[in-house]
């Protein structure tokens, strides 16, 4: 049997093993995928000057941040961060707790700080179709400056964080993969609003499938 062929049979066999709830994450060559379920309600909610819409877009259904994220993951921020470092991807490790924590603070650089590490590309499978949808086809972004997904792991922040943030649209050192294209300041400065498409996810509930793909 051919590498190529065998391959593709571990990628079948994984993804029949996601579908009938078999195992938390599928792993192949270049390539991670786990089960989430939409939540876009909570993504765009606005709470009386509250919360964070527009902000998270996958956490742990367990998490700190799971009320506000528009994908909640079946598996934790840790084992999202594990299956990426088991491929052999090494997070950038760039930005501390001050990136966050300094957010209104003028004078300090490190909200200004840009996430790091290798690309991802973070795609999200629908039931029934056969193509997986990118983060442009989901999501506005009235700043145009659009997603550029890095897997930035933050391990160490995750015993103070304890949000389960696995992806986050800005450079947030709580995330495991975040967007360079903005930073912690943006956010504050309110630089763009990420909302999603109208007519493009199924109804809030539905299980997804979610894929990083190493560039």
């Amino acid at each position: 049997m051919t590498r190529f062929s065998l391959c593709n049979l571990l990628v079948l066999g994984g993804l029949a093993a996601l579908a009938a709830g078999a195992g938390p994450i599928r792993i192949a060559s270049r390539e991670i995928e786990f089960p989430a379920t939409v939540s876009r309600a909570a993504f765009e909610r606005e709470l009386l000057g509250m919360g964070m819409p527009g902000y998270h877009l996958i956490v742990y259904k367990d998490g700190g941040a799971a009320m506000a994220s528009l994908f909640r993951a079946e598996v934790t921020d840790t084992q999202a961060l594990d299956a990426l470092e088991g491929l052999g991807a090494k997070p950038g490790n760039a930005l501390g707790m001050d990136t966050w924590e300094k957010r209104k603070d003028k004078d300090s650089k490190a909200p200004d700080q840009v996430i790091e590490g290798p690309p991802v590309e973070v795609l999200v499978r629908l039931p029934g179709r056969a193509g997986l949808l990118t983060l442009d086809q989901i999501l506005q972004d009235p700043g145009g400056r659009g997603f550029e997904m890095r897997f930035g792991g933050h391990r160490a922040n995750i015993p103070r964080w304890k949000s389960g943030c696995i992806v986050c649209l800005y450079s947030c050192p709580g995330s495991k993969v975040g967007n360079a294209r903005y930073t912690v300041r943006d956010y504050v400065n309110d630089r763009t609003k990420f909302r999603v498409k109208p007519g493009v996810l199924p109804a809030d509930g539905t299980r997804v499938g979610i894929v990083f793909r190493l560039r």
